[in-house]
């Protein structure tokens, strides 16, 4: 036996727009990209490696690379969280190392400030950040002290 057809009509609180619209509107930008890390240029066996990391510090580390992923480029750059260096200003030691790891060629270093005098030293390709040095002296490039 066959059932008789239904004579409901259902309700709708709102009709379906026919049109989409995109959720983000314009081009985006290498400043307004979330950061990103690479380790495959990480200087591994120098006085600086990311390898002579304690316990201690490689969690510290870890932490704050995971929370910096979360901002994008121009609100870091503008914490002051981050700072550009070029290499002419860097310690000849620095210098010498880059010469060594074929990177005598790069204008600029970033500096991101991890706590304290504890820096960590990156390349920057437009929002990816490749990690080179692990800073925990604050020896890479000194700084003067002001008011002194």
């Amino acid at each position: 036996m066959r059932k008789k057809p239904s004579n409901k009509i259902p309700y709708f609180s709102f009709l379906p727009s026919p049109k989409k619209t995109p959720c983000y509107l314009g081009n985006p930008t290498v400043e307004n990209s979330h950061m990103a890390w690479r380790f495959s240029n990480a200087d591994i066996s120098g006085e600086m490696s990311c390898g002579n990391l304690s316990f201690i510090e490689h969690q510290q580390l870890w932490n704050r690379l995971r929370a910096f992923e979360k901002m994008n480029v121009a609100h870091f750059r503008d914490d002051g969280s981050m700072h550009p260096k070029t290499v002419p200003d860097l310690e000849r030691k620095h210098k010498d190392r880059l010469l060594t790891l074929k990177l005598d060629d790069l204008e600029e270093l970033y500096s991101f400030r991890i706590d304290g005098a504890c820096r960590l030293w990156c390349m920057k390709f437009e929002n990816i950040f490749s990690i080179l040095w692990w800073d925990k002296d604050h020896e890479v490039a000194h700084v003067a002290k002001r008011h002194t």
